[in-house]
C-alpha cells in the first residue's frame, strides 16, 4: 500500500443527523431498528467513500445493541471515523447518540465498529492510497483497538470462500415460526455500480424478522440487538434476495430471531450465500414497558444445542450491554466526542 495521504482519526470523522418521525416508529412511537441500521450504515459509507475517494462496501459489521429507546420526535446524531486503513479496507468505529429536542439531554444509544472495503466497477478490492497515522493517546488507542478487532476476525475472514457456496436451509427452533421472503433489488434501493447498499438489506432483514418475533411473543416488539453479520457476496440490482428467517433462542423478555440472506439470479435460479445474522427483539406492553415472553421447551437434542448456542450469544450481548452501561465507557465516550468536537470537518457541517 502507498501511503499518499496520511490522516488521523479526528481527520476522518463525519457526522450525520436524523429526525425520528412517526413513519420510523412502531405503533408505541418507538424507532424501529431497521431505520436505525439504514442510517448509521448510511454514515459509515459516506465516511468510507469520502477518505477512500472511491465506492465502498460493507463487509462486516461486529455486535450492535441499542441501550436506550429512540423515540418520536427524538434526534440521532451519528458520529463515525476511520481507525485503520489496510489495502483495500478501512476498519471504522461509531457512536449513536440520541438527544430530545425539549430536555436538551443526550444519551447514548450504541457503539459499534464495522469494516468497508474500496472497490473498482468490477467489484473488485480497490487499492487505497490513504493511512491513519494517530497523534494523541486518544487516536493511538483508537488505533490499537481496530488491529486487536482484525486480528480476531481472521478466522471468520478464512471461512469466507467456504461459507459464500453454503445455501443450506437454516435449522429453527419452530419451523412454524419461521418465514420465507422474496423481493427484487430494484435501482431506488442500490448504491455505486448498481449494488444493494447494505443498509437497505439490514433494514429489511429487520422488518422480517420482527415480524417472526411478534408472532411468536404475541406482542409489539423492539429491535434490541444485531449480531456480529459478514457479508459474503454483494448483492446486485435485479437480483433477488431470499431471507429465511425463524426463531434461533427465546430469553425471559426477549425473542432471538435468525435470517439467512441467499441471493438468487432470476434467470438460473442459483443461489450464493449473502449473509446471515441474528436480531434479538424486546417484547413491549401497551405501556412500552418489557413483558415476559412464554418460555421454549425443547424436545429433540437438536433444540437444546441451539438453546445452548443462542444463550452463548446472549451472554456476549449482556456483557456488551454492561460494558456500554459503564461509568468507564461513558466517560471514554465523552472523551471522544470533546476530542471530535475539534474536528474541522465536523464543525463545518
Amino acid at each position: 500500500m502507498t501511503c499518499r495521504r496520511p490522516l488521523t482519526p479526528l481527520e476522518t470523522a463525519f457526522q450525520i443527523v436524523r429526525q425520528v418521525n412517526p413513519p420510523h416508529t412502531n405503533p408505541l412511537g418507538i424507532l424501529h431498528g431497521g431505520y436505525m441500521l439504514e442510517w448509521i450504515i448510511d454514515a459509515a459509507t459516506i465516511t468510507a467513500m469520502r477518505i477512500a475517494r472511491s465506492y465502498t462496501l460493507l463487509a462486516c459489521m461486529e455486535d450492535m445493541v441499542f441501550i436506550s429507546p429512540v423515540r418520536v420526535g427524538d434526534t440521532v446524531i451519528i458520529t463515525t471515523w476511520v481507525e485503520y486503513v489496510g489495502r483495500s479496507s478501512m476498519e471504522l468505529s461509531l457512536i449513536v447518540e440520541t438527544e430530545n429536542p425539549v430536555r436538551g439531554e443526550r444519551t447514548l444509544t450504541t457503539y459499534s465498529s464495522l469494516t468497508m472495503v474500496s472497490v473498482d466497477e468490477n467489484l473488485r478490492p480497490k487499492p487505497l492510497d490513504v493511512c491513519v497515522e494517530p497523534k494523541s493517546e486518544l487516536e493511538r488507542e483508537l488505533y490499537v483497538r481496530a488491529l486487536e478487532r482484525r486480528e480476531a476476525r481472521k478466522p471468520r475472514i478464512e471461512r469466507r470462500k467456504e461459507a459464500v457456496n453454503d445455501t443450506s436451509p437454516p435449522r429453527f427452533l419452530r419451523e412454524e415460526y419461521s418465514i420465507t421472503s422474496y423481493f427484487i433489488v430494484n435501482p431506488e434501493s442500490s448504491i455505486g455500480y448498481n449494488v444493494l447498499h447494505a443498509g437497505k438489506l439490514l433494514r429489511i432483514l429487520d422488518e422480517v424478522t420482527a415480524i417472526v418475533a411478534s408472532r411468536y411473543s404475541g406482542n409489539i416488539v423492539v429491535t434490541g440487538s444485531v449480531n456480529a453479520t459478514d457479508f459474503f457476496s454483494p448483492v446486485k440490482v435485479g437480483e433477488v434476495v431470499e431471507v429465511r428467517a425463524g426463531i434461533s433462542y427465546v430469553g425471559a423478555r426477549s425473542v432471538e430471531v435468525l435470517a439467512k440472506v441467499l441471493v438468487r439470479n432470476p434467470l438460473t435460479w442459483e443461489a450464493k450465500h449473502a449473509a446471515t445474522s441474528y436480531f434479538t427483539f424486546i417484547s413491549l406492553g401497551v405501556d412500552g414497558r418489557s413483558v415476559p415472553v412464554r418460555g421454549f421447551k425443547p424436545v429433540e437434542a437438536w433444540q437444546y444445542e441451539l438453546l445452548k448456542e443462542g444463550f452463548s450469544r446472549k451472554e456476549r450481548r449482556d456483557r456488551l450491554i454492561r460494558m456500554l452501561r459503564s461509568d468507564e465507557f461513558l466517560g471514554w465516550v465523552r472523551r471522544l466526542r470533546d476530542l471530535f468536537a475539534r474536528s474541522t470537518w465536523l464543525s463545518s457541517q
